[in-house]
C-alpha cells in the first residue's frame, strides 16, 4: 500500500437536451425518479426547467464519474438521486448521499468542484474532486460511515449570455 498523496479525480459529461425532454414527456414519474425535490423546485422555478435539469443529470453523471462509480451496479435510481445539485445565492454545489458518499469517504474525497453550463442543445458538467489517500482506493466497495456526507464544491456561472445552469 502506497502512503497517502493528493490526487485529483474527475469526471465530465454532457447531455443532449431535445434527448431529456423527450424521455421527461415519455415517462411521467421520470423527473420525481431521477431528482431530488430541490432539484425540481430549483429548474421549475425557470421558464424551461429542461435545460437546468439536463445541466443537474450531467452533474450526477459526472460526480459518479469521478468517483469511479457508474450507475448500472447501483441502479439508475439509487445511483443518480445520491448526488444532489444544490443551488442556494450561489455557485452550484453537490450534496453526496448513499453509496456516492461512501465512496466518497472511502477514497478520502475532501473537496469538490462543480462547473455547469447549458447552451442550445447540449449541457455540460465537469467535476473535479480533490482526495487525500492511498491511490489503491476502491470506490466500488462499501465503505463504513455516516450517509448523508456533504462534498465541499465551488462552480463557475452560466455560459455566455444564460441566467445560470
Amino acid at each position: 500500500m502506497s502512503a497517502p498523496h493528493p490526487r485529483l479525480l474527475h469526471g465530465v459529461d454532457l447531455v443532449h437536451v431535445p434527448r431529456l425532454r423527450a424521455a421527461l414527456e415519455r415517462h411521467a414519474a421520470f423527473e420525481a425518479r431521477v431528482f431530488t425535490a430541490k432539484e425540481r423546485a430549483y429548474c421549475r422555478a425557470h421558464p424551461d426547467p429542461v435545460p437546468h435539469l439536463a445541466a443537474r443529470f450531467a452533474a450526477k453523471e459526472a460526480a459518479l464519474k469521478a468517483l469511479g462509480l457508474g450507475i448500472t451496479g447501483l441502479g439508475v435510481d439509487a445511483a443518480l438521486l445520491g448526488v444532489e445539485v444544490v443551488r442556494a445565492g450561489g455557485p452550484p454545489t453537490l450534496c453526496l448521499s448513499g453509496r456516492a458518499a461512501r465512496a466518497a469517504r472511502r477514497l478520502g474525497v475532501v473537496e469538490s468542484t462543480l462547473s455547469l453550463s447549458h447552451d442550445g442543445d447540449t449541457a455540460l458538467a465537469s467535476v473535479v474532486m480533490l482526495a487525500w489517500g492511498a491511490a489503491d482506493g476502491d470506490a466500488r466497495g462499501d465503505a463504513q460511515g455516516v450517509e448523508g456526507g456533504r462534498a465541499r464544491a465551488a462552480g463557475d456561472g452560466p455560459a455566455e449570455g444564460e441566467a445560470g445552469a
